[in-house]
């Protein structure tokens, strides 16, 4: 099933063609062929990781062994509520808030 993404409102196709994803398919490859060099042999296909690449494999591998939460800094704070020596600086919330909203 082929979509076309260039009729609006369910209109008819401009061209009145068929469209085919031959298209599609040239530049996507060609997209991946630039982001990972391959090398062909006799005996098969390989593919060679760029420096780059194997950088940010290794730093994934990192982050998924990092703990999801900072339970230090969960057990600190629940500490400071439970004794009443946490304090919100609404002025810093609000400068937060007001920030976040500029940036959308």
């Amino acid at each position: 099933m082929i979509i076309d993404f260039s009729r609006l409102n369910n209109s008819p196709s401009v061209t009145g063609g068929a469209r085919t994803g031959s298209s599609l398919e040239n530049s996507s490859g060609a997209a991946s062929a630039s982001t990972a060099p391959a090398a062909s042999t006799q005996s098969g296909e390989t593919v060679h990781l760029s420096q780059e690449a194997q950088q940010l494999q290794k730093i994934s591998e990192k982050l998924r062994e990092q703990p999801v939460v900072n339970s230090g800094r969960v057990a600190e704070l629940k500490q400071a509520i439970a004794d009443g020596s946490y304090k919100i600086d609404s002025n810093r919330i609000a400068s937060k808030l007001l920030n976040f909203e500029a940036q959308r």
